[in-house]
């Protein structure tokens, strides 16, 4: 019964039948003629490619080309086009496009910090008694429940700059600026809305005349009043007021740069760049620059090539006599005030009350001015870093040489 069964349910479920597959004929081998030809095929092809990759030209490189290949055509009228185009190539190469990328955007400083326009009077308040103000900026975010906190206060161009803990958000900068507004004296326009670190991004403007159609020479105040009135610039801060030159000392065209404030990607300055505006009568289109902050100049020991915060002087140094001592000290402190009776002839004591009338000396370049005048030749290359450098090599050396003489003066 049990064998029955089973061949009743193997009836009832057929097999299913079994498809062969067949796999595709093997295809016959080339003979060496096709061989041979095919290879022929590829060179053809290559060398189609490599005379027709052209890097995109100007329309100036384009005319002067054809012009050249023109006086090729003209001077041997038997060659092929293909060795035409050899003889071209090979008298004028082709232009490396892959040239140094623009960088037109700068780091920023940490934004672990606010920075407060303010006016000179209200600094020089702020800063004579820094610690008691930190007092009472971290006691007032302490009230709205905020754990950024002050640590000290430095001062910089135009105002002060708070540093914290953390970056701080609208209220803690908006408790900070109600704050400062409070001191007795601050008007309105003392202190200003505090802002946090941004980046720089390096702009030019381009097509204006340097002399304009009145008669007057451009100006930034122009180009500033001019950008006011324009859609394209309204979500862009400007970093300092643009300055105007001229392209070259001949030249009736103006080049016009300008720094704004932006992210550290550039995006705002990618809104701005190559596009066009009209400037009274003429188009003025905005380009890209490399960036170039220039050398810094320490005002702690007021030498270029580092930062105030990098300094490793153990003293502050004077800009007037480069003596250890602030500016504001240079009348109590600095020796060309105080009397010497062993010169000849001997020198008398300042009056008190007085200002100090002695000459300047430049720390940098040893001139009659101080260390921060626009005057002394190492201000004058604060952009050109290869200039710089090149000084403070010398400077080396020159240390280095009178070290080297006064060791081997000594009598052992």
């Amino acid at each position: 019964m049990q064998t029955r069964n089973r061949t009743a349910k193997n009836n009832a479920y057929p097999k299913k039948a079994t498809i062969k597959k067949t796999l595709p004929p093997i295809p016959p081998r080339p003979s060496k003629e096709q061989m041979e030809n095919s290879k022929k095929r590829q060179e053809v092809r290559s060398t189609k490619d490599k005379s027709s990759s052209y890097s995109p030209m100007s329309y100036a490189q384009a005319t002067n080309a054809a012009a050249s290949i023109l006086k090729i055509k003209e001077t041997f009228p038997a060659l092929p086009n293909k060795k035409i185009l050899e003889i071209h190539d090979a008298a004028f190469p082709k232009p490396d496009n892959k040239g140094r990328r623009i960088q037109h955007t700068t780091k920023g400083l940490s934004r672990k910090q606010a920075i407060i326009p303010t006016s000179d009077n209200i600094k020089d308040i702020i800063m004579g008694e820094a610690n008691a103000y930190i007092f009472q900026i971290n006691m007032l975010l302490k009230s709205i429940k905020s754990s950024t906190r002050a640590k000290f206060i430095c001062p910089c161009p135009g105002g002060i700059a708070i540093n914290m803990n953390s970056v701080p958000n609208t209220s803690d900068l908006n408790t900070i600026e109600r704050y400062l507004k409070s001191i007795n004296g601050a008007g309105n326009n003392d202190v200003l809305a505090p802002r946090l670190p941004q980046s720089k991004s390096y702009l030019k403007i381009t097509g204006i005349p340097y002399i304009q159609p009145n008669g007057n020479k451009l100006t930034g105040d122009d180009i500033t009043t001019t950008m006011k009135q324009l859609k394209l610039f309204e979500p862009v801060n400007l970093a300092v007021k643009p300055r105007v030159i001229k392209a070259s000392p001949k030249s009736n065209i103006a080049i016009i740069w300008f720094d704004i404030w932006d992210s550290q990607n550039g995006s705002k300055a990618k809104l701005l760049i190559n596009h066009s505006f009209n400037f009274g009568r003429y188009i003025a289109t905005i380009r890209a620059t490399n960036m170039n902050p220039g050398v810094p100049q320490c005002h702690n020991c007021w030498k270029w090539g580092h930062s105030t915060f990098s300094c490793h002087a153990h003293s502050s140094r004077c800009q007037k006599c480069n003596g250890p001592h602030k500016l504001e000290h240079h009348r109590d402190l600095a020796w060309c005030c105080k009397a010497n009776f062993k010169l000849n002839p001997p020198r008398l004591e300042t009056a008190k009350g007085e200002p100090c009338s002695h000459s300047f000396k430049c720390v940098n370049c040893k001139g009659k001015h101080m260390a921060d005048d626009n005057k002394c030749f190492f201000w004058k290359h604060r952009f050109n870093r290869k200039w710089h450098s090149k000084k403070a090599q010398e400077a080396r050396e020159t240390r280095a040489n009178s070290t080297h003489l006064a060791v081997s003066g000594i009598k052992i």
